[in-house]
């Protein structure tokens, strides 16, 4: 049986998944791929690109917390950093933030002027939708908020300006948005998506009107016929499914715990308010408040606000 014959035979690994998205996008070679998908987002045209971490370590395949990100630097003065998120999606926007804070960081030392600082993007593709936008292709910037009336100084500007920088900007794409309006095909954007999100009809229709899809294809043929890659594959997608079931588990037990505390404190409450009940009839009876406390426990403090 030929390779070709073998490969239409077996089941492509999804895009979708971030070790087969990482190995695609991220490796070293394929940097035409990574400048068309960048390009389709960002809407420029990329001169120069390099892939700052094209190796995928060990240890990250198994590991249920680490990211698969792509860090590269664009046109040599815009670093990115991309990364298809599959698992938990809690706190995505403050995550975005720290991603950005550490580009900034590698880029710039203390000893550097602030001006040499450069622009810095990043990109979140996300199986989930997690932005209260309807849109799913959401980019945001450092914006000022709109003057309040009673700090407004006459300085002569007829229009002000809206964002702080355009140095740091922020993408977030939602899959599930994108499959739910099924768009038709209009631009290189929407072909890139359809071939991450896995729609076979669509990814046969995209790969023959852009050589870097059909490239990518290719590749994705080759490396799901590869049973070591396909192995690797497995292990990050249980891992992964390992973790999501740990998380929904402890979430189930820190519920129940809940429940049961809430339930003893309600019990507690009601064994209280029945002792106090006791008291009050024992108060108005003119017992001694010794011996009140000592039937009901409670403190003189306690049965003297009755």
């Amino acid at each position: 049986m030929s390779n070709l014959k073998k490969q239409k035979e077996v089941e492509m690994l999804p895009l979708s998944n971030d070790y087969v998205f990482k190995r695609i996008f991220g490796k070293g070679g394929n940097e035409k791929i990574l400048k068309s998908l960048l390009e389709a987002i960002l809407k420029i045209h990329i001169q120069k690109i390099e892939i700052k971490n094209p190796e995928i370590p060990k240890e990250a395949i198994d590991e249920k917390l680490s990211i698969l990100d792509i860090k590269a630097e664009i046109n040599n003065n815009t670093m990115i950093d991309i990364e298809l998120q599959v698992g938990n999606t809690t706190a995505i926007e403050r995550r975005l933030v720290v991603y950005n804070a550490k580009l900034i960081a590698g880029e710039i030392k203390v000893s550097e002027e602030y001006k040499k600082a450069k622009d810095t993007i990043v990109i979140c593709i996300i199986n989930d939708n997690v932005v209260k936008r309807n849109a799913y292709l959401s980019l945001a910037m450092l914006k000022y908020e709109e003057t309040e009336e009673i700090r407004y100084v006459n300085i002569g500007y007829e229009k002000e300006e809206e964002y702080l920088t355009n140095m740091v900007k922020y993408y977030i794409i939602e899959l599930p948005k994108f499959k739910k309006k099924k768009p038709k095909v209009a631009d290189l954007l929407e072909k890139w998506l359809y071939v991450i999100g896995g729609d076979q009809k669509m990814i046969e229709e995209c790969k023959n009107e852009n050589e870097e899809i059909k490239e990518a294809i290719k590749q994705l043929k080759e490396m799901s016929a590869d049973e070591y890659e396909r192995e690797l594959y497995e292990i990050r997608e249980r891992s992964r499914l390992t973790y999501n079931t740990e998380m929904n588990e402890a979430r189930r037990k820190g519920l129940e715990e809940g429940e049961k505390r809430g339930e003893k404190r309600g019990e507690k409450r009601g064994e209280k308010r029945e002792k106090e009940k006791i008291a009050k009839k024992m108060k108005a009876e003119g017992l001694d408040i010794e011996l009140i406390k000592k039937i009901t426990n409670l403190t003189e403090e306690e049965i003297n606000l009755l």
